[in-house]
């Protein structure tokens, strides 16, 4: 069997984070875009970084990764404007300076810190789905 590789793990928390994200927001599993309000069931939303999340020391940073639909997301490329109006509304007002320095912070992480994520998004997720009535 061959042994699995950093971007293995990190695409596995990546999507189990996503999915945490969507659910932490939903009620009965429907959930709403923080940029432009539209409500529409998780599975069919997005789990947006206000700072991209080829920075990774905010790719798993909850203050820096919100519900957004797909329009704003990919088709208005994080919808920014309104993205940085619900930080500052949600945060305050220095949470975008904060952010800004925290993006230039060296990170790397190890398949065992990746593990160590997966284990903690997948417990999470579980009181989610029962919270929300949903299964994988």
């Amino acid at each position: 069997m061959k042994a699995k590789n950093l971007s293995f793990y990190k695409k596995k928390c990546d999507t189990l984070y996503s999915r945490v994200i969507r659910l932490r927001y939903a009620k009965k599993g429907i959930a709403k875009c923080v940029t432009c309000g539209k409500k529409d069931h998780y599975k069919k939303l997005q789990a947006g970084h206000y700072i991209p999340r080829n920075y990774l020391s905010l790719r798993f940073d909850d203050r820096n990764v919100h519900v957004q639909c797909v329009g704003c997301n990919m088709f208005k490329s994080g919808a920014m404007d309104e993205y940085a109006r619900f930080m500052v509304k949600t945060y305050g007002s220095e949470i975008l300076d904060e952010l800004a320095v925290l993006k230039n912070k060296k990170v790397k992480f190890s398949i065992f810190d990746y593990q160590e994520m997966i284990d903690k998004y997948s417990d999470e997720l579980i009181g989610l789905e029962m919270k929300n009535g949903c299964t994988s």
